[in-house]
């Protein structure tokens, strides 16, 4: 059966166990349940901004294993310019049990070396001498760019079935997209859901469009193929063509990430 239940503190009256569990244990089952079948990625937050060698990550939360974790302050990391691409992580300590705590902490880093297992990345960028680092684009296929610009496309965000791309590159791609004034039934569903659901779609929504457009897209993709694939019907969509496909005596474009 379904029921209700929730501690009420009255004056003098007697602070009882049970009421304290139910206080630690609601909120708990309650986010397991929202987050339940979710991919490990960014929940909310975590904005980047640079500014005089320093790179602040914003707060915000992060699913992870099943936990959120949760940063309530600014965190700022020196960030001078090294001419090499440099991954902003975080690293997940083993959880503990201590003095009545059970704690999990996630470490974050700038490096050099790739995202490894029990790690996640926040972005990546190669921040040359002289140069500010942007965490503002003009367009979608700026998202790309490899110097002095913060590239968040290959960073997990968490979605029902799986991480999926961030909110707001699958935004600026819709937008972009109907500003090509297409007509095409799929490009304006899939836009029309983009834009309902904040940019916050599933993996599986994103592999639909594509294969509705021509593609032959794979159950297993990287963010950064799934980037590649949107970029292409873009580019497409902006000169005037339909499908996947290049157009008949076209020339690709290899786009490196």
């Amino acid at each position: 059966m379904f029921q209700y239940g929730y501690p009420v503190f009255e004056h003098k009256n007697l602070l009882k166990k049970d009421m304290l569990d139910e206080l630690r244990d609601y909120p708990l089952s309650l986010s397991q349940m929202h987050f339940a079948g979710y991919g490990d990625g960014i929940l909310e937050g975590c904005g980047l901004s640079w500014e005089k060698d320093v790179l602040y990550l914003g707060t915000g939360l992060i699913w992870y294993q099943g936990n959120i974790y949760r940063m309530e302050e600014i965190c700022h990391l020196k960030c001078p310019p090294t001419d090499q691409l440099t991954y902003l992580k975080v690293r997940f300590a083993d959880t503990d049990y201590k003095r009545g705590w059970r704690n999990g902490i996630g470490e974050i880093m700038l490096n050099a070396e790739p995202v490894e297992s029990g790690e996640m990345e926040l972005g990546r960028f190669r921040l040359q001498e002289g140069a500010r680092l942007r965490t503002v684009y003009e367009n979608f296929e700026d998202y790309q760019t490899e110097y002095d610009t913060v590239n968040r496309i290959h960073v997990p965000y968490a979605g029902p079935g799986g991480a999926g791309l961030w909110p707001q590159l699958l935004k600026v791609y819709v937008q972009e997209l109907l500003e090509t004034g297409t007509k095409d039934i799929h490009d304006v569903s899939f836009a029309m859901t983009v834009l309902a659901a904040e940019g916050k779609v599933s993996l599986g929504c994103i592999r639909w469009y594509l294969i509705r457009s021509g593609d032959e897209a794979k159950e297993q993709m990287s963010n950064g193929e799934y980037y590649r694939k949107l970029l292409n019907i873009l580019k497409i969509r902006k000169r005037g063509g339909t499908g996947w496909k290049q157009p008949e005596g076209g020339r690709g474009q290899m786009i490196l990430l």
